[in-house]
């Protein structure tokens, strides 16, 4: 990748870093110096209110009763109630709707108290962000440092660690999809994408088209074969019984429960309809944009997650973390301007907002970015490892010419 002329600015006066990396980064050193304490009291005094305990919740109903129950909203009361404070005071709190995958692979955490399978937990999401950048910025160094201290402390990041939530760990396997993916290892490319998908559809709904927009053909037969085989063995071990229970209770919390309750400012075919009818706008939106990038993998994938999030009718202030990766994305594969960087910069703002319960500006703001990205012009670069552009044309060349063409840079 073309390391971005901004980033590759030099050192200031006795080796220190450039100002406008420096600033930014002790802040965010500030902001998690207050956040830190908190976050360990959360997980000393009241890991039973946050989102955590419905995983082990239900990853014990399906030990003790079997997986069928794990969407029985009797059974989850029963094991969640011994789990401490916060449990049962809003009766939404006692649903588990995630598939059934993050309930099996709690598992081994339900042998530890559940204060002990929280912390483990929030390891594993901390590390799953630190390697996803990383494989986004592999040089790492300062730019590095400073993109991911920046990334822990907008309030997105710090709700979804605090919420025991799993946005790392989805975006931790669809950057490493796409790190696959731009070594032309598309089997392994479509697995990990499958697997961010089947941990939290909402995320990522939008990365197969993407591949296909892109031309990873296998990539996305191997996504299509991974994500049957994962509902096959939910059906499997549901039964009738248990994806009854689950349309169920998705269906009662979708008209019930007022997080999940979304109308539009303006809405000229009715709530509903024109609620469907702008996401689907914003979806067709991001097709297009990803279309027009789509000999650049990292922007093309930046547009997909932006776009998911613009077009999603289902998502909590922690889902827009994929606006942090995106960003990563974005800022990795090209030179973007000051004014681009200033946009980021308010994004930033926007994040924070979220923290009062202020939204509106972030979802107005990606929108804009969404937009942004589309009229962004295309810039030719150099790719060291068999670019995506390479992937989309190599199938039709030979295995000499592409093992050559992985060898020597090439220029889009």
């Amino acid at each position: 990748m073309i390391a971005n002329r901004f980033l590759r600015s030099p050192a200031g006066h006795g080796g220190l870093p450039p100002l406008m990396l420096a600033v930014p980064a002790l802040a965010a050193v500030w902001a998690l110096l207050f956040e830190v304490p908190r976050f360990f009291a959360v997980i000393s005094s009241g890991p039973g209110a946050t989102d955590f305990r419905r995983f082990y919740a239900a990853a014990e109903v399906g030990i003790k009763y079997g997986w069928p129950h794990i969407y029985d909203v009797g059974r989850l009361r029963e094991v969640s109630l011994p789990l401490g404070a916060g449990v049962g005071a809003d009766p939404f709190s006692l649903f588990y709707m995630n598939p059934p995958i993050v309930a099996w692979l709690l598992v081994p955490f339900t042998l530890l108290p559940l204060s002990a399978a929280f912390s483990l937990w929030s390891a594993a999401n901390v590390a799953s962000f630190v390697a996803a950048s990383r494989l986004v910025f592999p040089r790492g160094g300062f730019v590095w440092a400073t993109t991911l201290l920046i990334s822990f402390a907008v309030w997105p990041s710090i709700f979804s660690l605090e919420r025991g939530q799993m946005e790392p760990i989805v975006y931790g396997f669809a950057i490493a999809g796409l790190w696959m993916a731009e070594r032309g290892k598309q089997r392994w490319a479509g697995i990990l994408v499958a697997l961010a998908m089947v941990f939290k559809p909402q995320d990522v709904v939008l990365l197969p088209a993407v591949l296909l927009i892109c031309g990873l053909f296998r990539a996305a037969a191997w996504w299509l074969l991974t994500c049957t085989a994962f509902l096959v063995l939910f059906v499997l071990t549901a039964g009738a019984e248990g994806i009854g229970t689950n349309v169920a209770v998705v269906w009662w919390s979708a008209s019930a429960d007022p997080s999940f309750i979304a109308k539009p400012v303006i809405a000229p075919f009715g709530p509903d309809l024109s609620l469907l009818v702008g996401q689907g706008a914003f979806a067709l939106l991001t097709l297009g944009a990803a279309w027009r990038h789509r000999r650049s993998l990292r922007i093309a994938c930046a547009i997909g997650l932006i776009g998911t999030l613009a077009s999603g009718v289902h998502l909590h202030v922690y889902d827009s973390v994929g606006l942090v990766v995106a960003a990563w994305l974005v800022i990795s594969e090209s030179a973007p301007s000051r004014a681009e960087l200033g946009w980021l910069g308010l994004g930033i703002l926007c994040a924070q907002l979220t923290a009062l319960q202020i939204t509106w500006p972030i979802l107005v703001w990606q929108d804009i970015w969404l937009v942004i990205l589309w009229l962004r012009r295309v810039v030719a670069r150099p790719a060291p490892l068999g670019p995506q552009r390479g992937l989309l044309d190599q199938e039709l060349l030979p295995i000499a010419m592409r093992q050559e063409t992985r060898r020597v840079p090439m220029l889009d």
